[in-house]
């Protein structure tokens, strides 16, 4: 079994001393969660990281704003996870799926990892 890095947050385990990702998928995800949550100028020496995709919360949900998420997520990506292709953004609102709340937005990501060859998508509630 390998131990790729601890699993955020951090939880104690009674076998690593923390739990630990198992597979490469998990840390992809968690880098992928990790960059999409923080906000730029919150990540110390480095204050371009991070989409803050909770500074989009009292935008229009419309097209626009869409777009912007969608540039931002690709252009950080790119710029920070250079290992992972997005495939694809895809939006889900009140308007078009009746398991978010009202006022809620479901942002997918699919993404690639060529280097392992893994196709997956990671899904976040705003």
């Amino acid at each position: 079994m390998s131990n790729y890095s601890p699993s955020l947050p951090l939880v104690l385990s009674p076998v690593n001393g923390f739990e630990n990702n198992q597979t490469i998928l998990e840390v992809v995800e968690q880098n992928l969660k990790m960059l999409l949550l923080t906000s730029q100028g919150e990540r110390v020496m480095d204050p371009n990281f991070g989409i803050g995709i909770k500074n989009y919360l009292f935008e229009q949900n419309d097209i626009q704003t869409h777009s912007k998420i969608e540039v931002n997520i690709i252009k950080q990506v790119r710029e920070y996870l250079p290992y992972v292709e997005i495939v694809d953004v895809l939006f889900s609102y009140e308007n078009n799926n009746s398991n978010i709340m009202s006022n809620g937005l479901l942002i997918t990501i699919k993404f690639y990892v060529a280097s392992v060859g893994i196709l997956s998508s990671l899904t976040v509630e705003v």
